[in-house]
């Protein structure tokens, strides 16, 4: 936990590296002291199939979901969306140059009671 969910349109212009994207996330979250390093689970996922606003060619998404246990203050939420918004602001800088670009940051809670998680270590 947590669990980092970075979607983008596949119009973007940047190539984002994405070793060093998903890193820099990772780093952000852990900085916060409310997570483990370890523990922070990310993925990417490029839309070909998308439409923003009226489907102009020059309007491009960013959004970026990160799920975290419920109980966790909203100002806490709010510092955590700021910092993530500038690493994507980095990770695309062309896109968000040259495109209309809705670049978003969402956290979303996970219900605790509900919430099941295992690790498996080899040998």
């Amino acid at each position: 936990m947590p669990h980092c969910i970075l979607e983008y349109s596949g119009n973007a212009l940047d190539e984002p590296d994405w070793a060093e994207t998903l890193a820099a996330l990772h780093r952000m979250l852990a900085a916060t002291g409310l997570f483990v390093l370890d523990d922070i689970k990310s993925r990417v996922v490029r839309h070909d199939d998308f439409l923003v606003g009226d489907g102009r060619s020059d309007r491009a998404f960013v959004a970026l979901e990160i799920q975290i246990l419920s109980g966790r203050p909203d100002e806490v939420k709010g510092e955590i969306c700021d910092a993530a918004l500038q690493v994507l602001v980095r990770a695309f800088p062309r896109t968000v140059e040259r495109l209309t670009t809705s670049l978003t940051v969402q956290i979303r809670d996970i219900h605790r009671p509900s919430y099941r998680r295992e690790i498996r270590t080899r040998g």
